[in-house]
């Protein structure tokens, strides 16, 4: 697979004064190109602030708002079959875990287009569609995985993933936390998905202005968890939080 085969897709939203510090410079500082980037704004007016600021040669392309309903867009704007690279807008790092002396310690990942052309690879070795990286970036977590790479079924957090375009795989129901549905579809369409569990996206979710946290979305977050329970009741769990969203869903273990 070559760099051109594949688009580097970013779905944005009242983040224009802060997308070329996180996101893009990410990218870039990894190598990757304005050329390679398509940046999916919510309407005229976005179009015209992100124009403003990021690279010409980035292709910014007018969507649609809401989270859920931007995903659909890009999802059907793209071939079936077409490589895609996903980052939410507030992207810092990708963070690898060390562990030196019983110490686990996260550096920054040095060669991103290198786990980027892996986790397509690994994809079509294994006859799967979606690959991404650990839930959390915390090294006490990451460091109770078993294996640095899993195939099999388990949560792709939606803020960096890659996927091969399936509009089956997502087809999906949920009004929010649509990376939850597309972990359990790409389980049920082909057994599972890649992971690699000693990387992990560095982003202040709940921080950052702007972005899909706006607009009430821990009612819609609720409303998709019960959609979830209904559809997929062997497939995961709900755990009650303390805080936060209040509740959360594990993905079950299957044998």
């Amino acid at each position: 697979m070559s760099d051109n085969e594949m688009r580097i897709v970013i779905p944005s939203y009242q983040r224009s004064s802060s997308i070329n510090n996180k996101s893009l410079k990410t990218l870039f500082d990894a190598g990757y190109q304005a050329e390679e980037i398509d940046l999916f704004v919510a309407n005229k007016q976005e179009y015209d602030k992100y124009k403003g600021v990021v690279h010409p040669n980035i292709n910014i392309i007018i969507g649609v708002k809401g989270l859920i309903e931007i995903r659909k867009f890009i999802f059907d704007y793209y071939d079936q079959g077409q490589k895609l690279l996903f980052l939410d807008d507030d992207i810092e790092k990708i963070k690898i875990l060390t562990v030196n002396d019983d110490k686990e310690t996260l550096k920054d990942l040095k060669d991103l287009k290198s786990i980027v052309w892996m986790g397509f690879q690994l994809c079509e070795d294994h006859s799967l569609k979606l690959w991404g990286l650990f839930t959390c970036c915390n090294p006490r977590f990451m460091n109770n995985s078993p294996e640095i790479i899993s195939t099999d079924y388990k949560f792709i957090i939606g803020n960096f993933f890659g996927c091969i375009n399936c509009k089956e795989m997502n087809e999906l129901n949920v009004l929010d936390i649509d990376d939850f549905e597309r972990s359990i579809r790409s389980y049920e369409l082909y057994g599972g998905s890649v992971r690699f569990n000693h990387l992990a996206a560095k982003t202040k979710f709940l921080k950052n202005e702007g972005g899909a946290q706006q607009d009430n979305r821990i009612e819609r977050i609720h409303s998709s968890i019960d959609i979830l329970m209904e559809k997929y009741p062997k497939m995961m769990y709900v755990k009650k939080k303390k805080c936060g969203y209040k509740k959360s869903i594990i993905l079950k273990q299957l044998k």
